[in-house]
């Protein structure tokens, strides 16, 4: 669906972006997250790594002084998260936008970004081809894609012959399907059923049967991070489906701080993420270190805190390379082709696509230290994603 700003709204953005910034040498950056509901806790992940990379940059990007304003859209609610980055733009003058942790808000902002060109940061919507949809939109997490393909690639290597998908019913749900369906299949594997699980499913018993009947060697999953992939593993070993021998593959539903939650049953579940603060690179330790520092030693970042962090580094980039002017245009053109080494490891913002080029590691629940983490044994290095070309 294509939007429009309102007139007197527009009115409002061409005139921001004809003057200087309110204050010449303060730069706004916006960032919509979910800081209330039943995703609040991408918002406290998001809102604490922002603050760390502002705060470990000493609040300035080069000469100028960076502030962010927060805006809370309450969880999945697209109608939300265009009002505020209407008000974001028109309002609080911001040169930046970052966070949108769901692909129909990231969705819902993109006329907004385009219109007053606004470079935005997507935080983790994981569905292929968003970008395509404005030159001002980056994104600083991954896609369904990316991580996928390489675990489908993975599981065949390990002589596994038949398995079980279930996703959740939205867009990076399907791009997770087809993604591993295609490299699977391809590497001479047999998917032997699919389940698409509504987002408001609460009892997962019969897509659990419905798995089991199905006699796979393997089941692959992808659901949110959250209440939908919380509620999924715990059916998974509630209804016996571990002690039948069908090992569980996921990306990024082992979220840490639930694993504690798990025990016992999370170990040996298999993922492929492009993120994992188990990495002992010095990179991640700092950024490990840093958090827990700042906000207390049971701080575990996720994917949520990665991909904030990370937005920080490319904005602040943004910022150096345009010396603090509004200039969209300018400011997209620096960012491409730039590289750095995060906590993730290195990472390119591929001059072509705008997205990502990063590792992919294939992680392993292990108890380390007495504690379950989402170990990684295995890379594969600069991976693009490949979903862009089935566009």
């Amino acid at each position: 669906m294509k939007f429009r700003l309102a007139p007197a709204l527009l009115a409002g953005c061409s005139l921001a972006f004809g003057m200087p910034a309110a204050h010449a040498d303060e730069i706004r950056v916006g960032v919509i997250a979910s800081f209330s509901g039943p995703y609040s806790s991408w918002g406290k992940h998001i809102k604490e790594a922002t603050d760390l990379y502002v705060a470990q940059q000493n609040g300035k990007a080069g000469k100028h002084t960076v502030k962010i304003v927060y805006k809370d859209v309450g969880g999945n609610n697209p109608a939300r998260a265009r009002q505020l980055a209407e008000e974001l733009v028109v309002r609080d003058k911001v040169q930046y936008i970052a966070g949108l942790e769901f692909t129909p808000t990231a969705m819902a902002v993109v006329d907004v970004a385009t219109q007053a060109k606004v470079p935005t940061v997507i935080n983790n919507s994981g569905t292929s081809g968003v970008l395509a949809r404005s030159p001002y939109l980056l994104r600083s997490g991954y896609t369904q894609w990316m991580v996928a393909t390489p675990l489908a690639k993975w599981t065949a290597e390990q002589g596994i012959k038949r398995v079980f998908l279930a996703a959740a019913d939205y867009a990076p749900g399907n791009d997770a399907l087809i993604a591993y369906r295609k490299s699977f299949t391809e590497a001479g594997g047999t998917i032997v059923g699919e389940l698409r699980v509504p987002l408001n499913t609460t009892d997962f018993s019969t897509y659990m049967q419905k798995a089991k009947e199905a006699r796979p060697d393997a089941m692959y999953m992808f659901m949110p991070v959250g209440p939908l992939s919380v509620a999924f593993i715990k059916a998974y070993v509630e209804r016996g489906l571990d002690k039948a021998g069908i090992k569980l593959e996921a990306t990024a539903e082992t979220e840490e701080s639930e694993l504690a939650g798990y025990g016992d049953a999370a170990a040996g579940i298999v993922t492929a993420l492009h993120y994992s603060p188990a990495s002992t690179t010095p990179a991640n330790q700092q950024f490990v270190n840093g958090l827990k520092q700042k906000y207390g030693q049971d701080r575990v970042p996720n994917v949520g805190s990665i991909s904030a962090y990370d937005a920080m580094q490319m904005i602040f980039q943004m910022i150096r390379a345009t010396d603090g002017k509004r200039d969209g245009d300018k400011a997209m053109a620096a960012i491409k082709g730039y590289s750095w080494e995060s906590p993730r490891g290195p990472v390119t913002v591929d001059p072509a696509t705008r997205e990502l080029v990063q590792n992919v590691y294939i992680r392993r629940v292990e108890k380390v230290g007495g504690a379950y983490v989402n170990q990684p044994f295995k890379t594969y290095p600069a991976i693009r994603d490949p979903g862009t070309k089935m566009e």
